[in-house]
């Protein structure tokens, strides 16, 4: 599995993931969704990427929104791919992923 691109800036961080977001990917996205969230500051997760998208995946993302939306933490999916949506769609978690801000 090719790593994650974490990028920082002052008061932001972007979380790149990757084309395969399968089940190996699965931990290492919970272990550094982790870490930017414990950083602090607004997270940007890059979903232009992504060709797949695991079940496991989607559910460590909504996880990670929910844990971000109920302490404040700003954050904003970045150019989702039509994978990526289509994979919260595929598991009827389409309207879960229409409340998040995204950007283009």
């Amino acid at each position: 599995m090719e790593p994650f691109t974490v990028t920082k800036t002052d008061d932001t961080t972007q979380l790149g993931l990757v084309a395969s977001m399968d089940l190996r990917a699965a931990e290492p996205l919970l272990h550094s969704l982790h870490e930017i969230m414990a950083q602090g500051g607004k997270v940007v997760i890059d979903a232009a990427p992504v060709e797949r998208l695991s079940t496991p995946c989607v559910q460590i993302l909504l996880s990670a929104a929910q844990h971000m939306e109920q302490h404040g933490i700003s954050f904003v999916v970045k150019s989702p791919s039509d994978a990526f949506v289509s994979a919260f769609d595929d598991l009827g978690l389409f309207s879960f992923l229409m409340k998040w801000p995204v950007q283009t």
